[in-house]
């Protein structure tokens, strides 16, 4: 009687959660939809062809190009694990594993899921059998959010205007610059975290640093596209905007943050008198090339990898 109730108490739980997992993201879309409400008031889809008219094959092309380049910073992620197994991969073959795992990664999100199981599965047969390959993956996977907490801290403490116009946002911001210190707090505590004789804590500020640079590209990835879209808007402004915005995005749990990411967006290039529509495009390209694009390139390695993987069992 005991372990049925348990049981049942289990399921419950995880119905619970699986519930939450849906209800929480659609409630913070709807909130941030509803401050929004007035944005597409006024909006002019006639604009947005105009736009795209007067944008060159040059600078479409250049645009994808900004989008592959902010992916670098990731890369360093796999050297690290790289570093951890001891071992190597021939240079071209590395840098399709490491862009199939994270442009799967970005697209797919819940956490880095997509991108630790293909880290597994690519990576497995470099590892020497002793070696825990999934636990080092899923303890280095904690810290790529350590650079957007951060980054978090030189907007927490901000006024600016996104605040007025979308309420809740400032306790998300504060939630994600939070993530870093609680982390790193707690693995002080918990020392066994660090028993694994293949993760050190040496790497903490390496993978601290290669998180803070991942941030920084997809910035500098949306103000390079935004000038590209003859879009003047310094870095200084737009990037505390794109802090913000992804901070929303990470908050809500939906995969990439669409829909939160993009009307907070939206909301802080408003409060600087950029037109909806201009910003909307820059929304557009970004997802178009941070995400999609690499995700285009990298799959067919990725079934040539998974076919060659059935073959071989």
């Amino acid at each position: 009687m005991i372990e049925r109730w348990g049981i049942l108490s289990f399921i419950k739980r995880k119905t619970l959660l699986t519930i939450a997992k849906i209800v929480f993201p659609i409630l913070i879309l709807l909130i941030i939809s509803y401050e929004a409400k007035g944005l597409f008031k006024d909006f002019n889809w006639n604009l947005i062809d105009i736009y795209l008219d007067r944008l060159s094959l040059q600078r479409i092309i250049m645009i994808f190009m900004i989008g592959l380049i902010a992916l670098i910073p990731m890369f360093f992620y796999d050297v690290v694990l790289f570093q951890l197994f001891k071992s190597r991969a021939r240079k071209i073959q590395f840098i399709f594993y490491s862009l199939s795992a994270n442009a799967f990664s970005n697209l797919v999100g819940f956490g880095g899921v997509a991108g630790a199981t293909l880290r597994s599965i690519f990576y497995r047969k470099y590892a020497p059998d002793t070696v825990p390959v999934i636990r080092i993956i899923a303890k280095i996977s904690l810290f790529y959010l350590t650079g957007l907490s951060i980054l978090s801290w030189q907007v927490a403490f901000s006024d600016m205007h996104v605040y007025a116009e979308i309420k809740f946002m400032k306790f998300a911001v504060w939630a994600i610059a939070a993530y870093t210190p609680v982390l790193l707090i707690l693995f002080s505590f918990r020392k066994r975290f660090w028993s694994l004789e293949n993760l050190q804590k040496g790497f903490i500020a390496e993978l601290i640093t290669i998180s803070i640079f991942e941030w920084l590209f997809v910035g500098i990835c949306i103000w390079g596209i935004a000038h590209l879209l003859s879009v003047a808007v310094p870095f200084s402004i737009i990037f505390p905007i794109v802090i913000i915005s992804a901070c929303a995005g990470i908050i809500s749990l939906i995969p990439g943050g669409i829909g939160s990411f993009d009307l907070v967006f939206l909301i802080g290039m408003e409060t600087h008198g950029i037109p909806a529509e201009l910003s909307l495009l820059i929304i557009m390209f970004y997802r178009l090339s941070y995400y999609i694009f690499p995700v285009l390139l990298s799959t067919p390695f990725v079934i040539y990898q998974m076919v060659g993987r059935r073959n071989q069992s």
